[in-house]
């Protein structure tokens, strides 16, 4: 099973995620989250580490946009988190994460735009705060056909239940904030993994 570390806005976060073998650290490029870091940062960021591949997070952006800063970037994937027509995604130009809220669309919802973006996307992030008997169902009926990644947030014994009774094929890990420059507590997520180890 692989791991997604995000969103990271700082060097160490992303120098952890790729010691630690994480496939994907994502950086949220969308102005409207609080989470949103400079393109020209996370440059620098991505620049001073190697080994995972990076993903771009976007919100409501054109397709344009999404295009220029990805290519900007050179970043190795992008996830979109909107209302961009499934044939348009092509001409991104990188593998497409395509977000799913199980949460805001509700289960059906949700199984039909997966299956609608499914011919055009590499994988689907989907992302619950509840992660309820419905929820792991809907799972279970998708994680044989499609590359999901379940964002279900660090609550260790919610991941290890995903883990263990729908197999997703990545988890999302989020990423902190420094308590200065340079300087980051990764105890939580370092007992997370070894957490996980065990399964």
């Amino acid at each position: 099973m692989k791991l997604k570390l995000s969103p990271i806005n700082n060097l160490s976060d992303a120098r952890f995620a790729a010691a630690a073998g994480f496939h994907y650290m994502g950086f949220c490029f969308d102005p409207s989250s609080e989470d949103f870091v400079l393109p020209i940062k996370a440059k620098e960021i991505i620049d001073w580490t190697t080994g995972s591949n990076t993903v771009g997070e976007f919100g409501n952006q054109s397709v344009e946009d999404i295009y220029e800063i990805a290519d900007l970037l050179g970043v190795d994937v992008v996830l979109i988190n909107n209302t961009i027509l499934p044939d348009e995604l092509p001409s991104i130009g990188k593998p497409i994460i395509k977000a799913i809220d199980l949460n805001v669309l509700g289960l059906e919802a949700s199984a039909r735009e997966l299956e609608a973006y499914s011919p055009y996307c590499d994988a689907f992030q989907v992302n619950t705060s509840t992660l309820n008997d419905a929820e792991i169902t809907w799972l279970n009926a998708f994680v044989n056909n499609f590359k999901i990644i379940l964002n279900c947030g660090n609550a260790s014994t919610t991941i290890h239940l995903a883990i263990q009774q729908c197999k997703p094929f990545a988890i999302n890990l989020h990423a902190g904030k420094e308590d200065k420059t340079g300087m980051r507590d990764f105890s939580d997520l370092n007992e997370l993994l070894e957490g996980l180890a065990d399964i």
